[in-house]
């Protein structure tokens, strides 16, 4: 009977521990949307309720997890850059021009969500219901936190994202920009940088930040403003935020400093290895030479690279014979036929495939969650970066031994040969992403129950604001001490120019006294 009692008392203690949970993921990309599920998942699996309002929703999610799809997102995105836009034209637009278009999106994906029928649902909810935690994807801007910490009675709030770039966090955690010991995603330049680079690093890490507190924080303000008139400030919501899950990790980035509420958990998303497909199984089991598997992720489609470059990949896979290619291939229309050891298929299982031991070669677009799959299974890498922060994730990757960087706009089939044939035979790339792998395995709990475990914490202190930085509350001229900079300069230029200018009249006085002198 005790026995019994202790059970009931167990199972009582555990429900009174659920949190109800309102998961914001507005960015309008898959990739986003794996490594959230993730932790919403996650969650419920620990007795959560979680409520997610997402643009990107699961058909079939498990016990505890409802859905609010947030409709139009990416229609608009699909406006903003054009329906029929070339993906691979993104990287050489200059990232002054390209934070500005991204920060058009977020104003115009703002006016967008708070017209969905999504978020009028929610908003519809019973005026006394609660939920105990916020846990939203920042990089979309704070139109959607803000609405609902403002709906909700501002519970505590978390900023997450699937992105790994720890300056998007400035405004959030107080941190300070380093311009001159890690380059921005956005300039597609080494860690050890020139002083030009480092130069334009410095413009541009603090032109974002300026960015995002003097034009997108009003902007968002004004037009969330009209839906609810009462609302605090949008940026005074943002930066509330008591930790932030970030998807990073030293082990597979530029190493750079953080803020203790600035929580890495970079590879969330990955999981132990299922059961691949039979036709899949098959193909890899049989590829004793080794299988090189070819995707470009889930926001480029491999049947947008257009005729010329397609034939110039193919061309290069054939010449492999010995080795079984896999490409994640969109549709079936194919300019030229398939060589006999490439394999087409519309979707791989990449990490189930990554995990395999005869997988020996990944050629990827270098997304961030590639990156981190390929270096969790120790599967060298060739990248096609076509934008964001793809250039900088396969930078990282050849300085680091374990990785080639192609162009994919301009690519042709004896560079690709070429590289594979490196990749393949030289096997210092598999060696060192071996030891790459072993380091970011080497954690004493995964990145997952790390983010759960950080989340539960903030259920249990909800009014702690211990781990933010006073930084927040700064005035950007204030937090990097130009306030104190500005004067120094100023009297040391007064130091400078009086004894400068004494000597001058005192030259000049003796000069005339001189001339007239001699006039004398």
């Amino acid at each position: 009977m005790s026995r019994c009692v202790f059970l009931l008392l167990t199972v009582l203690c555990g429900l009174t521990r659920a949190a109800n949970i309102l998961y914001i993921d507005g960015v309008p990309s898959p990739s986003h949307f794996i490594w959230h599920r993730a932790l919403i998942n996650g969650l419920a699996a620990k007795g959560h309720s979680v409520t997610a309002l997402s643009v990107d929703i699961e058909e079939n999610p498990p016990q505890n997890v409802s859905y609010i799809k947030i409709e139009g997102v990416y229609e608009s995105i699909n406006e903003l850059m054009g329906m029929e836009s070339d993906f691979f034209e993104l990287g050489d637009m200059n990232p002054f021009t390209s934070i500005a278009m991204f920060n058009d999106y977020i104003m115009l994906s703002c006016e967008m969500t708070l017209k969905s029928k999504g978020l009028q649902q929610l908003m519809a909810y019973p005026s006394d219901f609660k939920f105990d935690l916020i846990i939203s994807d920042y990089l979309n801007g704070p139109c959607l936190s803000a609405v609902t910490q403002h709906r909700f009675g501002r519970p505590p709030y978390i900023a997450a994202t699937a992105f790994h770039v720890l300056t998007t966090t400035n405004t959030l955690s107080g941190a300070y920009s380093y311009p001159g010991s890690v380059p921005d995603y956005a300039l597609n330049a080494p860690q050890k940088m020139t002083y030009c680079q480092r130069f334009t690093n410095f413009l541009y890490n603090h032109w974002v930040e300026l960015l995002k507190i003097y034009d997108m924080y009003p902007k968002v303000d004004k037009v969330v403003r009209k839906l609810v008139p009462d609302i605090p400030y949008v940026g005074d919501l943002d930066r509330d935020a008591r930790i932030i899950l970030l998807n990073s990790d030293p082990v597979i980035q530029y190493s750079e400093a953080s803020m203790p509420n600035v929580i890495s958990v970079g590879g969330m998303q990955i999981v132990k290895p299922k059961e691949l497909p039979e036709d899949l199984k098959k193909l890899v089991d049989n590829a004793k030479n080794g299988a090189i598997l070819f995707s470009l992720g889930t926001n480029v489609r491999s049947d947008m690279l257009g005729d010329k470059r397609i034939i110039e990949i193919l061309s290069a896979m054939s010449q492999f014979p010995e080795y079984q290619f896999l490409w994640k291939f969109e549709s079936d229309a194919m300019p030229i036929e398939v060589p006999k050891n490439v394999y087409i298929r519309k979707w791989m299982p990449q990490n189930d495939l990554l995990a395999h031991p005869n997988l020996k070669l990944f050629i990827t677009h270098s997304g961030l969650l590639s990156t981190q799959e390929a270096i969790y299974n120790g599967v060298p890498i060739i990248g096609f970066p076509v934008f964001a922060d793809q250039h900088q994730n396969i930078n990282y990757c050849m300085e680091q031994g374990v990785g080639k960087k192609l162009l994919i706009k301009d690519v042709k089939s004896s560079d690709l040969a070429n590289a594979i044939r490196e990749l393949m035979t030289d096997g210092s790339y598999r060696e060192n992403m071996s030891r790459l792998s072993k380091i970011f395995r080497d954690q004493k709990e995964s990145p997952l129950e790390r983010a759960i475990w950080w989340v539960e914490w903030v259920l249990r202190h909800p009014t702690s604001q211990i781990l933010q930085s006073n930084a927040v509350r700064l005035d950007w001229f204030v937090k990097y001490s130009f306030d104190v900079i500005v004067p120094l300069v100023g009297l040391l230029l007064i130091v400078l120019i009086v004894p400068v200018k004494i000597l001058c009249c005192v030259m000049f006085r003796k000069r005339r006294q001189q001339l007239k002198s001699k006039r004398e």
